[in-house]
């Protein structure tokens, strides 16, 4: 290539991405570009398929974890609200959960458009987090260059927490498709002084903020950032209306939620999140020191999936040395963006400390992932650009050693579909049709999808239907008390009380089937033999025979 064409190639290389493509924001001379090597100038010409072939890895990966796990009872309850025959319903629906409405929505009109098989109700988190794939890789492009890109791509595609997000039936897929297309539009609104990306940017937020309330961290932090690229870009004065109009249209429409169903939540309001207490600031079983040190450490654990503390170690050095990297001027608006960076972070773990949103390595950490994405791959600025090249492709050679030693939290080593077959399977050549089959809350959300899902007579607005259900030719008998998963010592008791209740006969025979949080020990396993005729365990489901008492 001639030398003043490679030159071409380099400039035009530089406008495409936004900032430096080697450390600072230096401008490339001729001289220099000769001096790259034919390793980085490929790299450089060809960033864009090669994120496009690690975009198409990291779905395929999330295809497969899809297709292998069996449904959680918080995934069978999202179909629950989901399975109305109307939107409207459907709308109505999602008030019995903790989220706004969005992903139910959208989870409703898959079901009616394509089926419901796991693979379709898993579909919108997958779609949603493999286009977050590629809208973080084109933010952190124009904001730090592309080989910083390709690294945050890298680690956005197999981080286990990021295919958690990206394959359950909840609402992270779509916050981060949301999250990570508010991080491009705000960053091309500026470069460009667009005011029409200015209003993706706002679309983008309020999709955000109708899919999961955790939303209000990122957006919060987004909000300063804006602020003060405004300042510092003398931004068009229509772009500030666009800005302006969405923090009022994201500010009203967070009323409305807060008023219709945050207000009037039970669950909000009567103690019901309080499984996620270990994830929050506890005076007397925490110091604030000790706890500052553990919200950190573990959430740079889930988010790498470090089974030893080391990795987690070795992950906050290397974020660290990224937020300095920027702080030192070596990309494009480095310092705001490391300010970025560190406001989610600050904002997410104030929160925490105030009980309003948990930040101890949990997936509703989620929105942390482009952010952490950004902060690692900075590192790579201060390296020279023929190793940090050499560094990235190694990284893409160690990349199938980490996927293969972590998994995400639907590992299907703990949930396997194969073992919710052979239950469904053996339950329906081992109960008689119209047994009393005696469930626990979590196993009776788990029985609505696996057993009647097909039966169009649950296709209406969600309720509590009672402590009795047909499904498929099984009479489903639960508690008339709330009661989400069978104490091991009590199981029995519990169960011969809901015989006498419904008047079975004392010898009748009586079945237990249990469906445990997935990663738990099988209740048949942990029930005095004495008492049981027949027990048999799939992973962690059990279907047990017992005698009414």
């Amino acid at each position: 290539m001639p030398r003043h064409q490679e030159y071409s190639v380099a400039a035009a290389d530089e406008r495409r991405f936004g900032g430096s493509s080697d450390v600072g924001n230096h401008p490339v001379s001729p001289e220099s570009y000769d001096e790259t090597g034919r390793l980085e100038r490929w790299v450089a010409e060809n960033s864009t398929w090669i994120a496009l072939g690690i975009i198409v890895v990291g779905c395929a990966i999330r295809v497969a974890y899809s297709a292998s796990c069996y449904l959680n009872p918080d995934e069978a309850f999202g179909f629950l609200a989901a399975r109305p025959r109307s939107w409207f319903e459907a709308y109505r629906a999602s008030h019995a959960l903790t989220h706004p409405p969005m992903f139910i929505l959208v989870l409703h009109w898959m079901i009616y458009f394509f089926g419901r098989a796991e693979l379709v109700l898993r579909l919108p988190s997958i779609a949603g987090g493999t286009a977050a794939l590629w809208l973080a890789f084109a933010w952190i492009r124009r904001s730090l260059g592309h080989l910083p890109a390709l690294g945050g791509i890298i680690f956005m595609a197999i981080s286990p927490a990021a295919i958690s997000g990206s394959t359950e039936v909840r609402q992270y897929g779509l916050l981060l498709c949301f999250l990570c297309g508010a991080l491009y539009a705000t960053e091309r609104a500026f470069n460009e002084r667009s005011t029409r990306w200015a209003i993706v940017n706002g679309f983008s937020l309020l999709g955000a903020l109708t899919t999961h309330y955790i939303a209000l961290v990122p957006i919060a932090a987004l909000g300063v950032y804006v602020f003060l690229r405004c300042r510092n870009d003398h931004a068009p004065r229509r772009t500030l209306l666009a800005f302006a109009s969405t923090q009022l249209a994201l500010a009203a429409v967070f009323g409305v939620l807060y008023f219709r169903q945050i207000r009037h939540s039970e669950t909000f309001s009567s103690g019901g999140l309080s499984y996620l207490n270990r994830y929050f600031f506890v005076a007397g079983r925490d110091t604030p020191l000790t706890y500052t040190w553990r919200a950190f450490l573990d959430t740079f654990n889930y988010m790498v999936g470090a089974a030893t503390h080391p990795l987690a170690y070795i992950s906050i050095l290397v974020f660290l040395a990224g937020l300095l990297a920027l702080l030192s001027g070596r990309a494009k608006s480095g310092r705001l963006t490391a300010l970025l960076i560190f406001s989610v972070v600050v904002v997410g773990f104030t929160s925490c400390l105030a009980h309003v949103f948990p930040f101890a390595g949990t997936r509703h950490q989620a929105y942390l992932l482009p952010f952490l994405a950004a902060g690692f791959s900075a590192a790579l600025l201060w390296i020279p650009r023929r190793l940090a090249t050499i560094l990235l492709l190694l990284e893409v050679a160690l990349v199938p050693f980490w996927a293969l030693s972590t998994a995400p939290d639907n590992d299907p080593q703990v949930r396997s579909i194969n073992d919710m077959k052979a239950a469904m399977d053996y339950l329906n050549r081992t109960v008689p049709p119209g047994a009393p089959l005696f469930v626990d809350e979590e196993t009776r959300l788990e029985l609505s999808y696996y057993l009647g899902k097909d039966d169009a007579s649950l296709d209406s607005y969600y309720r509590q239907l009672g402590n009795e259900q047909l499904l498929k030719g099984h009479r489903i008998v639960s508690q008339k008390e709330y009661l989400f998963s069978f104490s091991p010592g009590e199981t029995l008791a519990t169960a011969n009380q809901a015989a006498r209740g419904i008047g079975a006969s004392p010898g009748s025979p009586m079945w237990i089937i249990s469906v445990r949080w997935p990663g738990t020990v099988p209740l048949a396993s942990l029930l005095p033999t004495a008492d049981i005729q027949n027990a048999k365990s799939f992973g962690a489901i059990s279907l047990i025979e017992a005698a009414c008492k």
